[in-house]
């Protein structure tokens, strides 16, 4: 599915016996309040067993430091 301007993360916390069916109007909604001005970039889809949560990433921005993966250094004493 294209997200032009975004890049789309699905983080499954159930998972059902059939694939869902309303998810790609899910995101074409949610896509279309952000356009709109939505400030969220963070929303849970739940359909039958299904519980997903869908964050959306500007392609034009830095993302924002609550969502970015931070690296972490670990000094252990090692020489």
């Amino acid at each position: 599915m294209q997200t032009p301007g975004f890049f789309v993360t699905a983080e499954m916390q159930r998972k059902g016996s059939v694939m869902p069916e309303g998810l790609e109007t899910f995101i074409h909604s949610k896509l279309a309040l952000i356009h709109k001005g939505l400030a969220t970039r963070r929303f849970v889809f739940q359909e039958g067993e299904w519980r997903i949560y869908i964050t959306f990433f500007p392609t034009t921005e830095v993302v924002d430091e609550r969502y970015a993966l931070m690296n972490k250094v670990v000094s252990r004493g090692y020489k």
